[in-house]
Order: C-alpha cells, then sequence, then structure tokens
C-alpha cells in the first residue's frame, strides 16, 4: 500500500491537499478543524465521483470522531486501511455572511460560536474537554440569549428566543456534549436542537445533561429533523460549524445525502 504523508502548516493547507487528491482516499489526523478543512478540499474537487475519506483522531475536540469511531490503537491503523471498508455519509453546507462552507459534524448560532472562539484562544496544554469547559463557563457568564427567526424546510416561521441553535449530522459538539443524541451520519437529515430561553442559572446546572444526552428533558429544549434551516437574529449572531467560525447570521444549512464514503472500524 502506498502512502503519501502531507504535514500541514498553516489554515488552509489542509483543504488544498484534499483538493488535490483525486483518486485517493484521503486520511485526516487531527482534530475537528483539520477534518472541516479536509471535507471542504474534497467536497469542492470537480467531478462526480464521490470522495473517500477517513479520519483519526489527534487534536482538541475530536467530536466527529465520537460518531464514527476509528482505531486508537496505532498498531491497528495499517490493518483499517488495507480493509478498506467504506460507508456512505452525509455531510452539509452554511452558507453565512462569509459565503458558503461544508461541514460533517455540527453548527450553530448562538452561544456554541462564542464558546468555540474561547476555546481556540485558550492555552492548548489545557487539552481539549478542560478547554471546552473554560469556554462555556466564561461564556455562560457574559451571553445574553438572542431572539431569531426560524424556518424548518418549507414550514412556518418561528419567532424565538434562543440560548443556541444547533444544526447537527453527528451526535457530539463542544468537546464531548451530546448535543444531537439521535443525530445519524447516514439519514440524510440534519437533526436542529432547539435551546430556548433558558437563564443563566439554569443554564450552569444544566451543564452536565448536555455531556449526558439528557437536555431533553429541560421545557427549554426541543428537538426537530429538516433537510433545510434558516435563521435570522435580530441582532446578527456568530455561527460555527465543526468548531471553526464561519460568519454571522442570517444562515441557510442544508443536508447534501450521501456525500461521501469514510472508511468505518469494526474493532
Amino acid at each position: 500500500m502506498n502512502v503519501n504523508v502531507v504535514w500541514t502548516t498553516r489554515r488552509g493547507a489542509a483543504a488544498e491537499a484534499a483538493a488535490t487528491a483525486n483518486g485517493q482516499t484521503v486520511i485526516a489526523v487531527g482534530g475537528d478543524g483539520t477534518i472541516h478543512e479536509v471535507v471542504n478540499g474534497l467536497l469542492r474537487r470537480p467531478g462526480t465521483a464521490r470522495p473517500r475519506f477517513g479520519a483519526l483522531p489527534a487534536g482538541t475536540g475530536g467530536d466527529f470522531c465520537r460518531s464514527l469511531p476509528g482505531p486508537r490503537d496505532p498498531a491497528l491503523i495499517p490493518g483499517w486501511l488495507q480493509a478498506s471498508r467504506f460507508k456512505t455519509i452525509d455531510a452539509a453546507r452554511a452558507a453565512t455572511s462569509n459565503g458558503r462552507r461544508f461541514f460533517i459534524n455540527a453548527a450553530d448560532a448562538g452561544i456554541g460560536a462564542r464558546i468555540a472562539r474561547r476555546a481556540v484562544a485558550a492555552p492548548a496544554l489545557l487539552g481539549g474537554t478542560a478547554r471546552y469547559l473554560g469556554a462555556a463557563a466564561w461564556s455562560l457568564m457574559v451571553h445574553r440569549n438572542v431572539a431569531v427567526r426560524l424556518r424548518l424546510d418549507d414550514g412556518p416561521t418561528e419567532r424565538l428566543r434562543v440560548w443556541t441553535i444547533v444544526v447537527a449530522n453527528g451526535g457530539y459538539a463542544g468537546s464531548g456534549m451530546w448535543l444531537a443524541p439521535d443525530a445519524r451520519l447516514d439519514d440524510g437529515w440534519l437533526d436542529v436542537v432547539i435551546i430556548g430561553d433558558i437563564g443563566r442559572p439554569l443554564a450552569i446546572r444544566s451543564l452536565p445533561l448536555l455531556y449526558q444526552g439528557k437536555h431533553g428533558r429541560l421545557a427549554q429544549v426541543r428537538f426537530a429533523r429538516a433537510r433545510r434551516v434558516e435563521i435570522e437574529a435580530e441582532t446578527p449572531a456568530q455561527v460555527q460549524a465543526d468548531g471553526e467560525l464561519v460568519g454571522e447570521t442570517p444562515a441557510v444549512f442544508e443536508v447534501i445525502p450521501g456525500a461521501l464514503d469514510v472508511l468505518s472500524w469494526d474493532g
């Protein structure tokens, strides 16, 4: 088996390498930001062939790999590559004030973008979960809920005041928060998690529920599914996708069914 190793040294390099790897399976080794770049490079390539892709966690968040696990033991990686067992999964596209970006795991408009920005600025030596917990704690103290207009597919436009709206392809975000416990990577749907006008004290007390996937017991939380999600905010809200800041509202999110063939792992 021939393996070409590409070391990335700057933002955007992973996307460029993936975009030029025609006919090759591209393995992203890193965190959700690296995977995000690789997916954007793959899905921007011309042609109709479905890109082949794999992911190994070696970064900060690692949320996508919680929904699509791979081998953790380096000794098992050659067998994983040689077996070439693939499954087809969905991706998604976000259109914001900064243009269009693909994403593979989850996006949100609300406090999640603030947390992502803070977590990136935190010292790397803290580790992914500690960085996100610290960022979440800080963000909870300064975040204000936002008034939004939300439309799912061809349904009516709802006017809501929300803490955040998560648009998920995978189940996890924020370094292990199980925000969309029913999400599936291959079902052709985006799972929408609407956390409404929740107050700061309750939000702080409820943080453990987000990691356990039990936040649905809160009256302010609602789950839905859609293929297209439109969000507008009275005051523009930041949007993150796969932990990367991608612009501000208004934002439109759309599922891309069967976008990628990914290496699966049965170990």
